[in-house]
Formats: C-alpha cells, sequence, structure tokens
C-alpha cells in the first residue's frame, strides 16, 4: 500500500499539534469499526493526548473485550455528554466510513461545529467528506489495515502497542470473513506477521470474533437458514430476509444478526446473495458475492449504498416488503448484464 509521503507528514504534524481528539465510526460498529477507532484512539493515549470514541449507536457487546471497549461512549444514550466531547476536540477523526448520513443523528452535531481539524481514515469507494488530512484507499482490505500502515509511518509509530495491535488484527479478520475475501494482497499477511510479531494473542482473539456467540443468536440463526433462506430458481442467487416481527420473537441485540449473509456462500453454485432485515431505524441490505460478481455496483444503484466488489451494503427509505421486492424484481436482470458482460 503506497501512500502518500505529504499525507503522511501532514497526519504527524495535525497529531504532534493538538492534544485533544474525538474519533468516530459508523452506525452498527462492526470489528473494523471498533478496531480502528480503539487502534487510534490506544495509540494517541499512549502519546500523552486525550482520545475519546463515539459511536453514533451502541455497539455490539460481542465485542466487549477489545481493549478499551469500556471508554466508548453512545451518542444515542449519553447526546449530551457526546455533544460537550465534541465540543471540546480539537480533532475529529473519521474512521471506516466517509459520508456522515452513516453516523445518523451525530452527523448533524459533526456538520455543525466549526474551527476544528479533521482527518478521514478509510476504504470504501466514492468518499463524500471533506477533511483537512484524509486517507481513502479501497483497495484495502479493512480501514485497520491501512491504519496500521499510517502508523507505522507516521509519529505514532513508537506508541503502537499490543493493544493497538490486537484492535488492528479483530478489524482485518472480521472485514475479510477470517481471511477468505478481500484478502489475496500477499502485503496484509507480512502485516499480520507483524501484528503476530508484536504478541498478539492470534487463538485468544479469533475465539473471541468467533466463538462469542449467545444461544439466542444461534436460534436466530437456524430459523433463518431453515425458513428464510431462499433460492432465486435456475439462477445462482439467494436471499435471506427477517423482519421487525421475527426479530423481536428471538430477543434481537444489535450484532445478532452479524455474519448471518455470508452463509448461503456456502452453497457450492450460489455467487451472490442478500440480507435484508428491518431494523427499527430502517431496512438494511446485506450483499455478498464470489468471484467478480460486483455487489458494491447493485447496492449502489438500487440501495443508496457501496462496499467493496464482494462485500456491499445499503439502506433502503420505503418499506421493508419495498426493499424485498426491489432485490428479487432486479437481482436477475443485474446478472444476466454481468454474466453477458463475463462473455465478451
Amino acid at each position: 500500500m503506497v501512500l502518500s509521503l505529504d499525507a503522511i507528514d501532514n497526519f504527524s504534524t495535525l497529531v504532534n499539534e493538538h492534544q485533544v481528539f474525538v474519533l468516530t465510526c459508523h452506525t452498527n460498529a462492526d470489528g473494523d469499526a471498533l478496531g480502528s477507532t480503539l487502534a487510534l484512539r490506544k495509540a494517541l493515549v499512549n502519546m500523552g493526548k486525550k482520545a475519546t470514541v463515539v459511536t453514533p449507536d451502541l455497539p455490539p457487546t460481542y465485542f466487549s473485550w477489545m481493549p478499551g471497549f469500556k471508554t466508548i461512549r453512545t451518542y444515542e444514550k449519553e447526546t449530551e455528554l457526546c455533544n460537550s466531547i465534541v465540543d471540546e476536540a480539537e480533532v475529529i477523526v473519521v474512521l471506516d466510513y466517509s459520508d456522515i448520513r452513516r453516523v445518523k443523528t451525530l452527523g448533524d452535531k459533526l456538520a455543525s461545529v466549526t474551527g476544528k481539524k479533521s482527518i478521514m481514515i478509510d476504504h470504501h469507494l466514492d468518499p463524500i467528506f471533506k477533511a483537512d488530512v484524509s486517507f481513502s484507499f479501497p483497495e484495502a482490505c479493512a480501514t485497520c489495515d491501512l491504519l496500521f500502515t499510517i502508523l507505522r509511518k507516521s509519529s505514532l509509530a513508537p506508541f503502537v502497542d499490543v493493544d493497538v495491535a490486537t484492535c488492528i488484527y479483530t478489524g482485518i479478520l472480521t472485514d475479510t470473513g477470517g481471511l477468505s475475501y478481500n484478502s489475496s494482497d500477499p502485503e496484509i499477511y507480512l502485516t499480520v506477521a507483524e501484528l503476530l510479531r508484536m504478541g498478539i494473542d492470534k487463538p485468544t482473539i479469533h475465539d473471541n470474533v468467533f466463538n462469542n456467540k449467545t444461544v439466542r443468536r444461534l436460534k436466530l440463526l437456524g430459523y433463518t437458514l431453515n425458513r428464510k433462506l431462499h433460492r432465486i430458481e435456475k439462477y445462482p442467487l439467494s436471499i435471506m430476509t427477517l423482519d421487525a416481527k421475527e426479530l423481536e420473537q428471538y430477543g434481537y441485540h444489535t450484532g445478532d444478526t452479524e455474519g448471518f449473509v455470508n452463509y448461503p456462500l456456502q452453497v457450492k453454485d450460489i455467487i451472490a446473495t442478500a440480507f435484508i432485515m428491518e431494523r427499527p431505524d430502517g431496512v438494511k441490505i446485506s450483499l455478498r458475492s464470489k468471484g467478480n460478481f460486483p455487489v458494491n455496483e447493485f447496492a449502489a444503484r438500487y440501495y443508496s449504498g457501496g462496499g467493496h466488489l464482494n462485500a456491499a451494503g445499503g439502506n433502503f427509505s420505503g418499506t421493508f416488503e419495498e426493499a424485498v421486492n426491489t432485490y428479487n424484481d432486479n437481482i436477475v436482470e443485474f446478472y444476466a448484464k454481468w454474466l453477458k458482460q463475463q462473455s465478451k
């Protein structure tokens, strides 16, 4: 990963010249969002800075083992406190997102403040957020991967410890499905080797990430695979859905459906799948694929979303039924056009 030396220098200068930082990530925070914010927070704290992670909503509790998790402040639950944290900050850092619409009402607060410096570190396509220092690398497998490169090359390098490395590895691990997709660059494995040399406890991290589920979640997964997984006849495509009533029936907690979307790809001849879920704040769509089937293009076209070639998502402003119908009505035609392009 080749980063601009000017951008690295500007990052180091901004960090050196300021003392108070607020670190933000997107809603429904995943391992990469939490990993990048908590990693940068710990490096800044080690440097003697004041740094606070503010998430738009409650982060999943199954990440509570991560170093620094208990220091996270949540905007939807602690709005007044978080407003004061943002007001006090000299620098706003945007991690793992590039559009303030991805942080709900926290975005309104970020957009309203003036006189702050800003940093953006992200690996999603088509960034919108304009920062004083920006690192936007869609080719990075995870924001944590990009952040680690920045940290190693900047003035923060001496302050990267095993806690920082643990958070970085968690982000890389979760955003690649256990190094199964978006992870063909040999440099990723050199990064993992370096993290291991720093002393991360790889078996424990894997256990915490993949074997840290509840009986409630397993029952919901079983129901989803048994009753809600549908293959589109005659095509290598599938869909799973869960509405609000079904989620309530299984006592849904934030993060319970993390990773559900990946299961249909275990079927040998399915190359693309969707998971559509009705949440109180709207309809969420997750898309996954194999090979070079571009689910990020489908997400952008129909769900105001985006992401990576094999892992993308979006939101739908209409009803749950309309979101499901949008997928069913368009995915076959999208697949047929893609297939035609492959034959040229």
